[in-house]
Order: structure tokens, then C-alpha cells, then sequence
């Protein structure tokens, strides 16, 4: 009986950490994308200065989180997210509203998707 109760114990602990990863991810990934949101309206704005700051800071806190990414995120989207980092911060100096439009969409939809795929759904379990 004991084994059991180990073992429940241990499947329990295994699920809070689940959730606190979640929530985590959440939290990160949820800031990453309001700052590019930001340099995003920025540069809408005629503020391209501002904005290419704005995404130097998104950047930077991108790579600060490296130790927390390598870990709990699949290295093919580790390197997707921080090409699509760079690929707007490209587009913010080029000053062509399509690129930019087009990164800023290709960073979003990134983020979105770390976001989502650490969700828990029928599919991520079977």
C-alpha cells in the first residue's frame, strides 16, 4: 500500500508542476507579446526609434530566459521565436509597413503558439 501512495503522491506533485509550467509559460510568453505589441504601435505610430528600443528590450529578455526556454521548450521553436524576434527588429529599420505587418504577425503568432502548446488537451495526452 505504501508504493501506491507513493506512487499517487508522485503523480500528484508531476501535475502541480505541469500547471505551474503553464502558468509560467503563460506569464512569459503573454509579456514577450504586449512588449512587441508595444514596438508594433510604436512604429504604427511614426515612432520607429521607439519601437526598434522597444524590440531591443524584447529581445534581450527573450535571450535572458534561456535557462527557463532550453528547458521546457522544444529547441526548433527556441530558434523559430528568436528568428522571428530578429525579423522584426529587421522590418522596424527597413520602414516598409508590409514587412513590418508581416513580422510583427509571424512574432504574434509564434509567441501564440508557445503558449498554446503547453497546454494540457486530449491531444498533447494521447
Amino acid at each position: 500500500m505504501k508504493k501506491e501512495i507513493a506512487a499517487a503522491v508522485l503523480l500528484a506533485a508531476i501535475f502541480v508542476g505541469t500547471l505551474v509550467n503553464i502558468s509560467v509559460n503563460d506569464a512569459l510568453m503573454t509579456e514577450l507579446l504586449c512588449v512587441s505589441d508595444d514596438a508594433y504601435f510604436a512604429a504604427q505610430s511614426g515612432d520607429p526609434e521607439s519601437a526598434q528600443e522597444i524590440m531591443q528590450s524584447a529581445i534581450s529578455r527573450w535571450s535572458s530566459l534561456d535557462g527557463y526556454t532550453h528547458i521546457f521548450i522544444r529547441h526548433s521553436e527556441i530558434g523559430a521565436t528568436t528568428e522571428a524576434f530578429y525579423s522584426m527588429l529587421s522590418a522596424l529599420g527597413s520602414e516598409d509597413d508590409a514587412e513590418l505587418s508581416a513580422s510583427y504577425g509571424l512574432l504574434s503568432s509564434q509567441l501564440k503558439s508557445l503558449i498554446g502548446m503547453e497546454h494540457i488537451s486530449i491531444g498533447s495526452i494521447f
